[in-house]
């Protein structure tokens, strides 16, 4: 007996210690510090920090600026980038645990590594390796010199996991993760959306704004010609704008922003010209109902009356578990001849979308950036790398443009595109994209202006000036709605014959809602519907005599947006609840927060972040865009804003085409170092509608150097 148990003893030790092996988190193999040095050495990347903290970094070489720009970048938003580079790996819940494990699994759905593997050598160019490896080795070098705040396993950073970073993410920008959702039950919906990772309130639809306005000579009092670049991003997070300035001996000389884990600037200004870029929502996404051979783990699909064999492998991720330990997962994974196969709790669907495995985006980008003329610029657009967005353009001869660009597949006409299909018709699987000439543009138009906010590609400028929807193919699907945004903007800007550079600072920060927009037109309701209660007519009076603006001393304010976005959304655009429940809601939290019902705007819409506690003009869809917690007022009295206006740029080409920038972040450089002065500096400026000059040469710079330094040197 006693031998028994002795032996019963062993094997349960042994049995433990073979768990504990299996579920350790395996570790890659560090790189030496010395080869990581070594590397770094190679560059010539001189970063200068100006007074604001932003770094202004000259290279050498274009691999040289990135270099400095992924180093300066870590020094600001080291940890930002630490889960931009797991996601790119397709290894989040290895770190983050099971709520990401979806991620994790589409990321191998979607073959991103094998397409990057693939790919690499034959559609990456040269150039594009070379500042993908610079921004690599910064990043690395960094972590060497920081080894405290690295994940286990991180290092080395490779050139192929920034490509992959492109590759994985900018799908997700025009929505694929709603057309995934919306195959899953309520239930058994997949946290599949990088953005829905900005913050803890989950509300990625609060941040697909974005504002550009563009104005040409003959609309300009003084004959200039301006460009604004308006992104709407989170204020935190892997979504939010990092402002920096990249020069280098080869052309390179562009002011912008762009995110953590990417080596160039994705919007910005040069000397000689500058775009700007704004989400649009063409329709890149089909979904296709198969018919499989059996129910469970089915093994064909039905095409064109034949039965088909998918193409079965495998997906293996790992699970935080605790400590050092995470459970190794092992999923099938299906592609049809229509590409990658989700199973649903409803059945098999195969997904089909533009920028599977593509990895173009970061090249189109980069010669955009070092375009001189609209010409090249132009012809960088051939490209068709950039999935989507609006992208509203203006150069230093007076030009100005805008393209609603998408890599847009070429459909058959007939099918309702915009619902699922059968996917037994290999007719219906498009393999060839449209060309960039055959979407929606305008250049260079009569009427001497244009703008973009998320809404219709059809009204963009004055209306003679506009292109026609019957123009263009319905398999397109191109959206149209129009937001408040768009309506304020063509109210402002179509009677001004001639606008001044304080009218267009005034009108991109407009704080009206519009008589026709969803917030109006759900007060108006409110306040013509019956009531006995006396708080909800008291309400309703507030209502009746609130003018629809967002200033912070207006006093209407505030019932009736908290009451819109939780009745409509944060974008008021699709109905989430009772507005009379809402606005009853409202007034009593105001009641008894505040003592009365029509506090000022600005106790309760604000920016807090550091020492900087301030109110702010604007909320949802308006011009001066600012997205703020709904139930804040419940929870802390207040609030705080996440996302909206964030990184602005203000671009004056006079008559000589000398060029004037003025730039403004939300916060500050320093994204994540709450000890740093520029942690929250640039707040009090952003919450007055105010910029700061930006330098675009080293003889500009260096005046007002606060620090000068050459990493890896």
């Amino acid at each position: 007996m006693r031998k028994l148990l002795k032996t019963t003893a062993i094997l349960a030790i042994f049995g433990v210690a073979g768990g504990l092996f299996y579920l350790h988190t395996p570790s890659s193999t560090k790189p030496k510090a010395e080869s990581v040095r070594a590397a770094a050495s190679n560059y010539q990347a001189r970063i200068i920090r100006d007074e604001w903290g932003v770094p202004h970094i000259f290279g050498k070489t274009d691999a040289d600026a990135s270099f400095g720009y992924g180093y300066a970048h870590a020094e600001d938003d080291w940890e930002t980038i630490q889960d931009v580079i797991i996601a790119a790996r397709g290894m989040s819940a290895q770190y983050k645990g099971k709520d990401v494990a979806p991620q994790d699994y589409l990321y191998d759905l979607f073959k991103v590594r094998e397409a990057v593997d693939g790919k690499y050598d034959s559609e990456i160019t040269p150039q594009i390796k070379a500042i993908a490896k610079a921004y690599a080795d910064a990043i690395n070098f960094f972590a060497i010199e920081n080894p405290d705040r690295v994940l286990p396993g991180l290092l080395p950073v490779t050139e192929k996991d920034v490509v992959a970073g492109y590759t994985w993410a900018t799908p997700f920008f025009y929505r694929l993760d709603g057309k995934l959702e919306e195959l899953f039950t309520d239930e058994n919906k997949p946290a599949v959306s990088p953005w829905q990772q900005q913050s803890s309130l989950n509300l990625p639809e609060a941040v697909r704004g974005s504002n550009a306005f563009a104005i040409a000579p003959s609309k300009s009092v003084d004959r200039h010609t301006r460009l604004i670049v308006n992104s709407h991003q989170p204020m935190n997070g892997p979504y939010a704008w990092y402002e920096a300035h990249m020069v280098s001996e080869e052309g390179l000389n562009l002011a912008g922003a762009s995110f953590p884990g990417t080596p160039i600037l994705a919007q910005g200004v040069t000397p000689n010209l500058g775009w700007a870029h704004t989400v649009n929502q063409p329709d890149l996404v089909d979904i296709y109902v198969l018919e499989t051979n059996r129910e469970k783990k089915p093994t064909q699909y039905k095409l064109d009356g034949e039965w088909r064999d998918f193409e079965i492998t495998k997906s293996k991720f790992r699970v935080k578990l605790f400590g050092p330990f995470s459970l190794p997962i092992t999923r099938d994974v299906l592609w049809s001849e229509h590409g990658p196969v989700l199973e649903t709790p409803t059945g098999y669907y195969a997904i089909r979308f533009a920028g599977l495995q593509g990895v173009g985006a970061l090249q189109q980008w980069y010669d955009m950036g070092k375009a001189t003329n609209m010409a090249e610029w132009r012809e960088a657009l051939e490209q068709n790398g950039v999935l989507s967005f609006n992208i509203t353009y203006a150069d230093k001869e007076g030009n100005i443009g805008e393209i609603y660009n998408a890599r847009m597949p070429r459909r058959i006409e007939g099918p309702d595109w915009q619902k699922a299909l059968p996917g037994d018709q290999s007719k219906l699987i498009w393999t060839d994209f449209r060309d960039v000439s055959e979407l929606p543009q305008i250049w260079n138009p009569d009427c001497g202006w244009l703008f973009s906010a998320n809404s219709t590609p059809f009204k963009i400028t004055s209306a003679e000036c506009n292109n026609k929807r019957e123009d263009f193919s319905e398999t397109m699907g191109l959206e149209p709605r129009m937001t408040n945004r768009a309506r304020r903007a063509l109210a402002l800007f179509e009677p001004d014959t001639e606008i001044t550079e304080e009218e267009l600072i005034r009108y991109r920060a407009d704080t009206k809602y519009d008589p026709q927009s969803a917030v109006m037109q759900m007060v108006v309701e409110l306040v013509a519907t019956p009531s006995d209660d006396p708080l909800v007519k008291e309400a309703q009076e507030v209502l009746r005599n609130w003018d629809g603006d967002t200033t912070q001393d207006n006093r209407g304010a505030a019932l009736a947006i908290i009451t819109g976005t939780r009745a409509l959304g944060y974008e008021f655009i699709k109905p989430e609840a009772d507005p009379m429940e809402m606005l009853k809601k409202t007034a009593n939290e105001l009641k008894e927060r505040f003592g009365r019902i029509d506090p000022e705007w600005g106790e309760i819409n604000r920016i807090q972040r550091g020492d900087v506690d301030l109110p702010l003009d604007g909320g949802p869809d308006v011009l001066r865009a600012i997205y703020a917690d709904r139930d804040g007022i419940s929870k802390d009295g207040i609030m705080n804003a996440f996302a909206g206006d964030t990184h602005i740029m203000y671009a004056d080409w006079d008559e000589t085409g000398k060029l004037t920038l003025k730039t403004i972040h939300q916060y500050g450089a320093a994204t994540l170092d709450e000890n740093s002065p520029h942690f929250d500096d640039q707040a009090p400026l952003f919450a007055r509608g105010e910029y700061k000059r930006m330098p675009m040469t080293l003889e500009e710079v260096l005046p007002n150097a606060a620090r000068d330094y050459k990493p890896g040197q």
